[in-house]
Parts: C-alpha cells; structure tokens; sequence
C-alpha cells in the first residue's frame, strides 16, 4: 500500500484544482463560443516515442484537447512552476511536436515561480530566463497562463489560512479569452 505524506496529498489535491478549473475553462470557452460540446472531448492518453535504437518513451500532459478527435493543444497543468520544471515540460512539448507538428500548448499554473511578471501582470511580457531557455525551441511556442497574483513563495504556502491567494477574476477572463483564442479556428 501506498504511503502518502501530508505533504504528497497536498500537491495531488492541488493537482487536481488546477486540472478542474483548466478543464471548465477549457469547455466554458467552447460552449460560450457556441461551440457544438460534442465535439469537444478533454482526455489523457499516453503517446509513444522512440530512438533509433528502439528505446521507447511514454508521453502525456495533464489534459489534451480534441476537436473531431483531432488533438489540437497540449495542457500541463501545474500547482506551480519554476524554472527548472518549465525545462522539462517545454521539451516534452518539443517531443510531442515531432508528431503533432500543428499542436497548440499551454502552461497552465495556479501560481508562477518563473520570474520575470508572470505573477504581476496578467498580459505577461515573460522573464529573461524562459525567453533564453525558449530560444533553443524555436518552433515550440508554450503559453503561459498564470491564475493567482504574486510570486510563489515557498515559505508562505497557499494552503495556510495566513497565506491564501484568492483567484483573480481578471486572471481568469484572460485564460477563457485565450482557450477562446486557440479554440476559434475549429468552430
């Protein structure tokens, strides 16, 4: 049997926030748009890659989007994200571009430790660290949208009363608007 601290529940139930409110954003953009919900599915589905040595690597980000059963953006949702963890996520999208080259992805983040404004501006002009980093993917674009103001501090978690963060409305609208945005073209 498993044993799960305190610590590994908290990180799985925020977990599973951050995937719930992405995903009612996700359909939220769609139906307002009028889009038809059947068409419209949300899943996880692991996809395979391998090297020229026939070593296989497993693939799958927290939610995937379809149109028509067309995989149209890639979601990795995170309680929060720093600088070494956007590292790993934006080379698996580099991966998962090399067989859905028209692929749309996102970072969706209840709280940002990536520096730079993404926790202080809800139009984000990005860090000179991600920039860096994302120039060595040119052909990757990942968005990054940010639902709490403030920088993540790791001494103030936001699960304790004295440090909680209410989500910011304005925040909000922004990643409807743009689920909206990356949505319209499949209406």
């Amino acid at each position: 049997m498993w044993n799960i601290t305190h610590g590994g529940r908290l990180r799985a139930l925020k977990g599973q926030l951050v995937e719930h409110i992405c995903e009612e954003c996700v359909k939220y953009a769609w139906n307002s748009m009028g889009g038809d919900p059947n068409r419209l599915s949300i899943g996880r589905k692991m996809y395979y890659f391998w090297d020229n040595e026939g070593n296989k690597y497993g693939l799958s980000q927290d939610k995937q989007v379809y149109i028509d059963r067309n995989f149209v953006l890639s979601i990795e949702c995170k309680a929060y994200a720093e600088l070494a963890m956007y590292k790993r996520v934006i080379v698996d999208c580099y991966i998962m571009h090399s067989r859905f080259p028209e692929l749309k992805f996102c970072l969706f983040l209840l709280e940002s430790q990536l520096r730079g404004d993404y926790s202080t501006e809800i139009h984000p002009k990005g860090s000179p660290q991600v920039k860096v980093i994302n120039s060595f993917f040119p052909h990757i674009k990942l968005d990054i949208v940010v639902l709490l103001d403030g920088e993540r501090d790791v001494k103030k978690p936001i699960h304790k009363r004295q440090f909680y963060k209410p989500l910011n409305p304005k925040r909000v609208l922004y990643a409807i608007n743009y689920f909206k945005n990356v949505l319209r073209p499949y209406l």
